[in-house]
């Protein structure tokens, strides 16, 4: 098996290079195996940092016997300590070399658990840190694009230039198999495997994180129940949240799946996708949707053997949330009224609202843009709705709705 951590250009590098040059502490976050530690190795290497990782048993003992020690045995040229969610006592000591010297980029972290260590940067190093998501490859970044394209193109107001920008990038991509794409996903380790391992390197990654990994951040009484969860929620990727269907299909209280899904929320496992609801008059569909961090990762945990819309769904969502991490003004979410009408994703951006509507089929028409329609009725400042399809001719379905493939955006 290759390395194929190193393989991809992670567009997350120059992001994490200007960081440094601006906070004294750059955390950077996300689930294992998403390549956090090469992608830090890289940058630590480029800035001249030591590295040290907690996961090693001698250096976790040392850092938890004597943080200030191992902190000064590091030097003041800066380092790089990976899985620091291992000793939090480490946050306080930083904390205290920082308030003495405001120099930027003296330390680089990186961890799988969100509180252990979000809660840290917040409590202890509030204007002395940033925090940086890293989610699986992007399926840019397995075409080796050194830059997100990212969707803000279209929000543009001239439709011709939007329409020609994504004929550009249809063109550049040429057509693509969606079931092909959404079965690869986006994860190092498992993209260096041979095809017919994938989906058997991801669920053996579910049955570790249910019966080891969840412990460092839920008690949990029975791992065959919660990796029955994880699964069931895997299946349920690309629909709105029910609460109280997943407790009473697993038979356990709604108090404790709610604890459950903050717990992959804190491992990054699943991502809850908020409904639009400034809605007048309307009643609108509150509760989120829920999407796994990775389609192939949805199907394997979900023992799924043929991939459906639901997955390209998954595979759009995850390439809208990098887009979103990308800049405070950006916003995502879904919207649903209680008659049925539906938009899987609505963009904003500087306060304006685009509709995506995103769907497998291989030939679409004005029927598939309905409640793209329907929203813009409500929202008639936004700009145009897309709706992302198979179907490999761009154009304008109805008055401010483009059509166009999947493969032209994300």
């Amino acid at each position: 098996m290759t390395d194929a951590n190193s393989r991809y250009p992670r567009i997350a590098h120059p992001r994490l290079a200007a960081d440094l040059g601006i906070y004294p502490v750059v955390a950077v976050m996300g689930a294992r195996q998403v390549g956090k530690s090469t992608l830090c190795l890289q940058v630590a290497a480029q800035f001249g940092l030591v590295s040290r990782t907690l996961d090693n048993r001698d250096v976790r003992e040392q850092a938890q016997a004597d943080p200030e020690g191992f902190l000064d045995e590091l030097g003041d040229g800066g380092a790089f300590i990976d899985e620091v969610q291992r000793v939090p006592d480490l946050m306080l000591a930083i904390k205290a070399i920082v308030d003495r010297d405001q120099r930027t980029g003296q330390y680089l972290l990186s961890g799988s658990n969100q509180p252990r260590v979000g809660q840290a940067v917040g409590d202890s190093l509030l204007g002395r840190a940033t925090y940086r998501t890293l989610r699986p490859l992007t399926f840019s970044e397995l075409r080796f694009d050194e830059q997100h394209p990212g969707w803000s193109f279209l929000f543009g107001p001239d439709e011709r230039v939007v329409i020609e920008e994504l004929e550009r990038r249809a063109e550049s991509s040429g057509a693509l198999d969606w079931r092909t794409v959404v079965r690869t996903g986006g994860f190092p380790r498992v993209l260096a495997a041979a095809p017919e391992h994938r989906l058997r390197i991801l669920d053996d990654y579910v049955e570790i994180f249910s019966r080891r990994d969840i412990r460092d951040i839920v008690a949990v009484d029975s791992t065959p129940r919660l990796e029955a969860f994880v699964r069931l929620t895997a299946a349920r990727t690309g629909q709105t949240l029910n609460v109280s269907g997943l407790a009473n299909d697993l038979g356990i209280p709604v108090a404790t799946v709610r604890r459950w899904l903050e717990a992959l929320q804190r491992s990054y496992l699943i991502e809850l996708i908020p409904a639009y609801s400034r809605n007048a008059g309307q009643r609108v569909i509150k509760a989120p949707k829920l999407y796994s961090i990775d389609p192939a990762l949805a199907m394997a945990a979900a023992r799924d053997t043929d991939a459906t819309g639901f997955h390209l769904e998954t595979l759009v969502a995850h390439d809208l949330l990098v887009w979103k991490d990308d800049a405070p003004a950006r916003k995502l979410y879904h919207w649903r009224l209680g008659s049925g009408q539906e938009v899987d994703f609505v963009l904003e951006e500087h306060g304006t609202l685009l509709p995506v509507e995103v769907k497998a089929g291989d030939a679409v028409g004005t029927d598939e843009a309905r409640h793209l329609v329907a929203f813009r009725d409500r929202y008639p400042s936004t700009p145009r709705g897309v709706l992302l399809s198979c179907d490999p001719h761009i154009r304008v379905l109805r008055p401010g709705i483009i059509a166009c493939p999947w493969w032209a955006v994300v």
